[in-house]
């Protein structure tokens, strides 16, 4: 292998948009740039995979690693000697001494500059150059230059120090995007820093055998070395939260941190060395040591705390009582009047709770009142000149509230995106729906956001679907005894065999199923598939459910524990697709890259499922649709302004009654829709429910429960019941999340009442 410095004299190939493979052509320097053969040079071959996105220029300086070989050359009666290298490892060197002039002079980056205005700046300020144009200090070098010419080399200055960081990460194996966010955070530092302490890059999304790797064979770091052991306790800890925890018994963290360390040497005890580095991580802030030895890592510790806050602030507000009971009940009588209905015991509790207190929960299963309980607080805030603003965590979820009280409603992520505090200066009250399904992250989020004044009003079933993100919210403060809670248990919507099922499969009990399939409840017991060598006819779970759903198609909807496996949404609407609309017109996209019409995966008269958020359009992730009409020919679409939208493709009817067009800049937030996970049925409800079970680790009772509630008239379960049964008796998953929210809050509010 051959190491070389070189500075780049010419390109002879270089991609077009300057990323990509190079050749270039270098002269030998030595470290302060000083030509060591003015007669020899190299011919550098450096692929994609060796510069990454990093474009070479002329005056650049390299450190090239690679096989060269020799050839000699006669230029105009001089020989000259040529050696190529086909370059294994490239990295891009900062110059030193007077030769930053040339690069400086002779790099695209810096155009405008040339020899001239470089020699002035080195002959003034020497090896200070270095440190006035880290700093960007464009007043020093306005001294010598214009403004104008200093801020321009500033600006590439600050590419180049970029630059030369970015082709760094990539040689030892890092994408470009981990390497940006590195550079954002650690700036010209970022190489020291990771020299330093390589895992910091595990905050940077890169992996654990990434980092661990260029650690161990790059720097030299030993297997005990303490930044290994607290790497491994910050990986530990991105595990976790990924999975949904937000704290670590010392048990479980120390099961997860084993196989990361992997298996050690004879003479090594992890438990020791892990507890010395968990002892000195505490002292520097990476995470916090609470009580029982739990180890909360600071981001989640940070959030958690956060709501705590905000609802124990709330709980303290003093004068939160809006209006008196005897106010609040001549409201209430009012409201029964105009909507000709009787409110229960259970009701009248939530509503006068909602005029006493700041933050409040209001919880219930389906069917319970929930919606015709916040009409009614409405009109108490109303009448209080409290403003409401409702938001839900999905777009469906959202525009149902809307639909629902006939107010605005916004998405979390939406509210989040678009308002600021001042928007938010009058009273007023947030209601948050379908509220255990928001995670901590974004809890946290919108407590940060909101001012101290505004209320919080959280409405949901703490027995449904627990947040797809880490943490628990609703599930955690439903449990702690001193939050104003209402839980509304009388099933209003629909009563007989559905509710009596939900209710005891809410409290871990297994309903009495039939096996009759015309049955309003009933679990069908088949084989998940086939024998090797059965009938295509057998009772299957696929052939079951396409038998069930053939029989109703216009009343029914299937909804799957998961997206893949033998009961997954993926291919049970392949199976449907096939049975249905296989043999109708399809819909085709032309693909410009192949010069063809491309067949999408929709047909006519197929089921859809929007899986974004496109209000542009009026639709939202989880909306469902029918392609009722294909154009024979693509056509534009323009709006009142005249301005182009996109070419129509075709059209679909929603589940909200509106027929909107499909553009192709859809079809990727399309998908078939027979079968829908029940994440995202979570808030609607179907005349006929068919719910495929298997076993697998996404079913739980909270699952099986949210699925039957979606029914109106019917739901039919078909495939494992020892699984279902299983995971119905069962703990839900929400209760193996270890979290901290309950016990934070808990803490926070017996500091308070015992300060003096």
């Amino acid at each position: 292998m051959n190491v070389q410095t070189l500075r780049v004299a010419t390109l002879r190939s270089q991609n077009p948009i300057g990323f990509g493979g190079c050749i270039f052509t270098g002269t030998p320097i030595d470290a302060q740039g000083n030509v060591l053969d003015a007669r020899a040079y190299y011919v550098v071959n450096a692929s994609k995979a060796v510069l990454g996105h990093t474009r070479v220029q002329v005056g650049q300086w390299w450190c090239i690693t690679g096989d060269a070989k020799q050839t000699s050359l006669v230029v105009n009666g001089y020989q000259l000697t040529e050696w190529q290298i086909d370059s294994s490892e490239a990295s891009l060197l900062l110059p030193s001494g007077e030769h930053i002039v040339s690069m400086m002079a002779e790099s695209a980056e810096f155009r405008g500059v040339g020899f001239v205005k470089a020699r002035r700046l080195w002959e003034a300020f020497g090896e200070a150059l270095y440190d006035i144009l880290d700093r960007g200090d464009i007043g020093a070098l306005a001294t010598i230059l214009t403004e104008e010419s200093a801020r321009q080399i500033v600006e590439a200055w600050s590419l180049y120090g970029d630059t030369r960081t970015l082709q760094w990460l990539h040689s030892k194996g890092f994408d470009r995007a981990t390497g940006r966010k590195v550079v954002a955070f650690f700036g010209r530092d970022a190489a020291d820093k990771i020299e330093a302490d390589p895992y910091r890059l595990l905050s940077f999304c890169a992996t654990w055998q990434q980092v661990d790797t260029l650690a161990r064979q790059q720097f030299d770091i030993g297997e005990t070395d303490d930044r290994r052991l607290q790497g491994a306790i910050e990986e530990a800890c991105y595990r976790l939260f990924s999975e949904g925890h937000t704290v670590a018994t010392p048990e479980v963290l120390l099961a997860r941190l084993l196989p990361i360390l992997g298996r050690p040497a004879a003479d090594i005890g992890w438990r020791s060395l892990i507890q010395q580095s968990l002892a000195s991580g505490a002292t520097n802030g990476s995470y916090v040591i609470g009580a029982g030895g739990r180890l909360h890592p600071l981001g989640p510790f940070v959030m958690e705390n956060v709501v705590a806050q905000a609802v124990s602030d709330r709980l303290g507000m003093e004068d939160a009582q809006l209006l008196t009971c005897d106010a609040v009940e001549k409201l209430v009588a009012e409201y029964e009047g105009v909507e000709g209905i009787a409110l229960n015991a259970e009701q009248n509790r939530a509503i006068q709770m909602a005029a006493t207190h700041a933050f409040a929960l209001v919880t219930g299963g389906a069917g319970v009142g929930k919606t015709t309980v916040l009409k009614a607080i409405y009109r108490l805030y109303d009448a209080a000149g409290v403003h409401i603003v409702q938001m839900a965590l999905a777009g469906r979820a959202a525009k149902r509230m809307q639909e629902a009280t006939g107010r605005t409603a916004f998405t979390i992520a939406g509210f989040l995106r678009n308002t600021k505090p001042e928007d938010l200066a009058r009273p007023c009250v947030v209601v948050i729906d379908e509220a255990s399904m928001v995670d901590i992250i974004t809890m946290s989020r919108l407590c940060e956001l909101l001012p101290a004044h505004v209320r919080l009003l959280l409405v949901g079933d703490p027995s449904q679907l627990m947040p797809v993100g880490p943490g628990l919210v609703l599930h955690e403060l439903a449990a702690v005894s001193a939050i104003p809670l209402v839980e509304l248990k009388v099933v209003k919507r629909h009563g007989g065999d559905i509710a009596a099922a939900a209710l005891a499969i809410r409290d871990g009990v297994w309903p009495d199923f039939s096996d009759i399939e015309s049955a309003p409840t009933c679990f069908l017991p088949c084989a998940l598939q086939a024998p090797r060598f059965g009938s295509e006819e057998a009772e299957t779970l696929e052939n079951t459910i396409l038998r069930l759903y053939l029989k109703d198609p216009e009343n029914s909807q299937i909804l799957s524990s998961r997206r893949n496996g033998i009961d997954g949404t993926r291919g049970l609407n392949t199976l449907l697709q096939k049975h249905t609309t296989r043999n109708a017109k399809p819909l085709l996209v032309w693909n410009s890259e192949h010069d063809c019409m491309e067949h999408t995966g929709f047909h006519l008269g197929d089921l859809l499922l929007c899986t974004r958020n496109r209000w542009d359009w009026g639709l939202q992730n989880g909306s469902l649709g029918k392609l009722v009409q294909i154009e024979e020919t693509p056509r534009l679409l323009e709006n009142d302004e005249g301005i182009a939208l996109g070419n129509v493709l075709a059209w679909a009817l929603w589940d909200d009654g509106e027929r909107r067009p499909i553009l192709e800049t859809m079809l990727d937030d399309l998908e078939l829709g027979y079968a829908i996970t029940v994440h995202k049925a979570q808030g609607s409800q179907w005349p006929r429910i068919i719910v495929p079970i298997s076993g697998n680790r996404l079913l739980d009772r909270t699952l099986v429960y949210t699925a039957v509630t979606r029914a109106q008239r019917q739901v039919i379960l078909v495939g494992d019941e020892d699984a279902a049964r299983t995971a119905v008796q069962g703990l839900p998953r929400a209760k193996q999340r270890k979290v901290a929210l309950g016990s934070v809050l808990t803490g926070l509010m017996t500091s308070l009442k015992e300060a003096p």
